[in-house]
């Protein structure tokens, strides 16, 4: 008989973004220190001589073109005066409501209905017509980039088959990088 037998739940299974990697930048690059978790296949640009983490909101319901707030999947990092684009349509994050566990609702007028589980990207301005992201992406993340640890040295890919199920990235963002494909 065990009497001292103590069950531990085990840890959830970290789920697949990377299907298949073909080029990265040797030795990786440094992530600017990040206010919030930013998950692998998360899209950085340029900025000096550091990169910066592009956001990626996926959504938790679908939106209606006449709607003025969104609900977000938690863990995309949103804050007010982000400006939440997709396609060209970009407008600023006014309110976020985080008490929600599986969401964080966003008061945003988008203008256009998009279907859930979308994923919608940080832009550098707000615009009707001409919104890009906030930095030009040039690599996806390889791994996890943690909040308020400083700067960090992370994996920087260039080339991939990304799991579009789990990819933490635009589709808009991903035409940008031509040799990083969802499947």
């Amino acid at each position: 008989m065990e009497v001292n037998f103590k069950h531990n739940q085990a840890k959830p299974v970290e789920p697949i973004y990377i299907e298949q990697v073909f080029a990265e930048k040797p030795g990786g690059g440094l992530v600017a220190n990040p206010a919030f978790d930013v998950p692998p296949t998360t899209a950085v640009g340029k900025s000096g001589n550091q990169f910066v983490a592009i956001k990626a909101y996926k959504l938790h319901a679908a939106v209606a073109a006449a709607d003025t707030s969104i609900k977000i999947k938690k863990g995309s990092g949103v804050a007010v005066g982000d400006v939440i684009a997709t396609g060209k349509t970009g407008v600023a994050c006014t309110a976020v409501d985080t008490s929600k566990a599986e969401y964080d609702t966003v008061t945003v007028t988008l203008g256009v209905a998009v279907a859930e589980g979308a994923t919608l990207y940080q832009a550098k301005e707000a615009s009707a017509s001409a919104a890009e992201p906030l930095a030009t992406p040039e690599y996806v993340t390889g791994n996890w980039v943690y909040a308020n640890e400083g700067d960090q040295l992370v994996r920087l890919i260039n080339g991939a088959n990304l799991r579009k199920e789990t990819a933490n990235i635009a589709p808009e963002v991903v035409a940008l990088l031509p040799t990083i494909n969802l499947v």
